[in-house]
């Protein structure tokens, strides 16, 4: 009998070896054959779900997103109902930190691919869709700091002029923080980040 190929397990493989290839060598190098040899399929395979660079850049890119939903997910499966909305809505933020190695390899595809939506219309359409959605979670936070109840699932929430700064704020941290040494200490950025959310918290919405 055929094997049965878990798509789901395939298309995680091909974006974590896509991931390493960019990583160590760079855009130039993230080609389908690259990314084929690197989680070892044959190309033929590869090409078959991503067939063009654009594709597979595009694919790259969203999972970056894919990363973070995931974690948020978890912490608003956890979170407890006596949580604090400021300090639980800092520590979700805290997630969209280069903070440790897997969000450091995150932040450093981001921009590498992010590079690509100046000249690129098929990135920047991917781009534009995961700009729109860390933006939005940024509001929804925000929202959610200012208030005793969640705001999850809300499809009211507004970008406001703060929501929209917290959001510019995590990029330049981000920035920063993803050409720094990877042993040099984050301590400062998250302190910043909190300190924000807790002043935005305690102002009335803009």
């Amino acid at each position: 009998m055929p094997k049965l190929i878990d798509h789901d397990e395939r298309d995680r493989e091909i974006g974590e070896a896509a991931w390493r290839v960019l990583a160590r060598e760079g855009l130039a190098a993230l080609s389908v054959r690259n990314v084929a040899e690197e989680a070892g399929i044959a190309t033929a395979s590869l090409r078959r779900a991503y067939p063009t660079q654009d594709a597979l850049r595009v694919a790259c890119l969203r999972r970056v997103f894919e990363h973070v939903q995931r974690r948020l997910d978890a912490l608003h499966a956890a979170r407890r109902p006596h949580d604090d909305p400021v300090e639980f809505a800092a520590r979700c933020l805290r997630e969209l930190l280069p903070l440790d190695h897997e969000r450091r390899v995150e932040a450093g595809v981001w921009l590498t691919l992010g590079s690509l939506a100046l000249t690129d219309d098929g990135v920047r359409a991917a781009y534009d869709e995961a700009h729109a959605l860390l933006r939005g979670a940024c509001a929804a936070l925000l929202a959610l700091a200012r208030t005793s109840t969640t705001t999850e699932g809300r499809a009211d929430v507004v970008v406001t002029p703060d929501a929209a700064r917290l959001h510019a704020l995590v990029d330049g941290l981000t920035l920063h923080l993803v050409h720094a040494p990877a042993d040099a200490d984050a301590t400062w950025a998250v302190d910043v980040l909190t300190a924000e959310v807790r002043r935005l918290a305690a102002t009335s919405s803009t």
